[in-house]
């Protein structure tokens, strides 16, 4: 990682409620843009509730869901570019419905829609991504047949599928994007699974593309093994797991077929060197595999990983930050296991006390197997608090995907549910700690989404808080790209930016309750509201 020597101070102006004036000293490796808004928090008890609303129908979503193919599709984005995070959601027997986040928690069908509800494609999973890097979010929507790439004009999306060369027919289920040659360009994996049940089709297998300059996709399956490709897979993400800097590749599978971990080793071996280190690390743990969330459960500077599956959910713990890229199942030990069908996951600091809470969607619509919230106690186990949390719907619920709609500072849900239709869960907890939110924009080598970007948060008390930003996760889902910290009662004292390209940010004494925007490729640092008022939260 590169050093760069302190600049001299900035000042950052937090707009909000009322006028805050906060000082922080920048060290940065390229200039960038700092934004925010104030609001007040408190920090929450030992024992709190995390509490959530179903604003469905107040916030004017009403998007069904006909099981022609049981995957549901929910993803955020920003398509038009104006801060408020927009929402995509997929009817397997169509059409699916793109809406627009008009501010004060309400929402739209979007203008642009007619051109992505895509009535003849059998969607499953979504997610948006800035392929070309024009600096507007395009949208990929997979499921049976081809995929549909749909290419965001900003006057209106076109769909670019054949000409980008995302020819391959699949039953896909879920996609990652990220820049696994590290040259500024969103490269793609489609999951798939055994097309029309059938173990031996060939349309089975998953398919690495890489992305070339934005003009066109090249299938690149064989730099992996494609004996691995051929299970039947349910959902994959990139991220450093083994903290050298670069994008590994994570897949999860289907009838105990085991997960593959391939860990990225740079430029060779014909192409590109993935190797598959599942089986000697752990990571290959057999289960029934279906929705994936990564993330720092206990705050060691690594990325752990969760999975749902048949009656059980597991729970891996890296070891990478100790200096072992092994991985043990602590799911018993730390409670967070459930004899029920599990989909969709999310990590997520959901009551902003500085550690990540764990949702989970399931099939099951008994009380106490129904859709499950963990709350974050470690070193001790999970806490299931889903009776009082008003998330623990009955679902069936497959897909799920976060993200701050509604901009107050406390993370809300998506849910999709199979054969019935899409939930929006409104975090409505009363009392949280603190919190940071990070918007991070890339530029030159750094794909324009900030995909692979590392962003670790000091606090007051000596914690780091480590977050990633990533494009696929869960199941069919595209989360918001905004990472979110909580810091309870503590006070942020350093926020480093590590971006994918070696270069870093540093930002000294960052504001509390404020989002910031960095970007990698400007000339000046500048504070901007970006709207802040527009965005706050409902009944402010």
């Amino acid at each position: 990682m590169k050093h760069f020597p302190d600049s001299e101070p900035a000042e950052v102006v937090a707009h909000g409620r009322g006028p805050r004036r906060t000082h922080a000293r920048v060290r940065s490796a390229s200039p960038f843009l700092i934004a925010g808004f104030a609001a007040s928090a408190l920090a929450p008890a030992p024992g709190h509730p995390i509490e959530f609303e179903d604003v469905t129908e107040s916030a004017g979503i009403a998007q069904g869901h006909h099981a022609r193919y049981f995957i549901t599709g929910q993803a955020w984005g920003d398509y038009d570019g104006d801060g408020l995070v927009d929402l995509y959601l997929t009817d397997s027997a169509g059409p699916n419905t793109l809406y627009r986040n008009i501010g004060n928690g309400r929402f739209e069908i979007s203008p642009l829609n007619p051109g992505v509800q895509l009535a003849d494609h059998v969607s499953g999973g979504a997610t948006f991504a800035d392929y070309d890097n024009d600096g507007r979010d395009d949208l990929l929507v997979v499921g049976q047949g081809t995929p549909r790439l749909l290419q965001n004009l900003e006057s209106g999306f076109v769909d670019v599928t054949d000409a980008m060369g995302l020819v391959h027919e699949s039953q896909g289920e879920s996609a990652a994007w990220g820049d696994f040659d590290s040259d500024g360009w969103l490269d793609l994996y489609i999951v798939s699974w055994y097309f029309g049940e059938d173990e031996t089709d060939p349309r089975r297998q998953d398919r690495l593309y890489r992305n070339l300059d934005g003009t066109g996709f090249a299938d690149v399956s064989d730099w992996l093994d494609t004996q691995r490709l051929g299970g039947p897979g349910f959902a994959a993400t990139f991220s450093d797991l083994d903290g050298d800097g670069d994008a590994d590749l994570y897949v999860v599978n289907d009838k105990l077929f085991g997960n593959v971990l391939w860990r990225n080793d740079g430029p060779g071996c014909g192409g590109w060197c993935f190797t598959d280190v599942s089986a000697a690390s752990g990571a290959d743990r057999p289960a029934f595999s279906m929705g994936i969330s990564v993330g720092d459960f206990d705050a060691d500077g690594d990325f752990d990983l969760y999975y749902s599956s048949v009656d059980e959910m597991v729970l891996l713990e890296n070891a990478a930050a100790q200096g072992a890229f092994t991985w043990t199942d602590v799911s018993a030990a730390m409670q967070c296991t459930l004899p029920a069908v599990g989909w969709g996951s999310v990590f997520a600091d959901f009551d902003n006390d500085s550690d990540l809470d764990l949702y989970l969607a399931t099939l099951n619509p008994q009380p106490d197997l129904a859709n499950r919230l963990y709350r974050n106690e470690f070193p001790l186990p999970f806490d299931d608090i889903s009776p009082a949390s008003g998330a623990d719907d009955p679902g069936p619920t497959v897909g799920v995907a976060r993200a701050d709609y509604d901009a107050d500072g406390r993370v809300d849900l998506v849910i999709g549910n199979m054969d019935s239709g899409y939930r929006l869960l409104r975090n409505v907890t009363g009392t949280t700690g603190g919190w940071l939110q990070v918007e991070l924009e890339g530029g030159g080598p750094i794909n324009r989404n900030a995909v692979g970007t590392r962003a670790v948060l000091r606090l007051s008390d000596g914690r780091q808080l480590h977050r990633e930003v990533r494009i696929g996760e869960s199941i069919g889902a595209g989360h918001g790209r905004t990472l979110h910290f909580g810091v309870g009662e503590a006070v942020p004292v350093r926020l480093s930016i590590e971006w994918p390209n070696g270069d870093r940010q540093v930002v000294e004494n960052p504001p509390l309750e404020a989002r910031l925007r960095l970007r990698a490729a400007d000339a000046t640092l500048f504070a901007d509201d970006f709207e802040a008022e527009k965005v706050r939260s409902q009944g402010d």
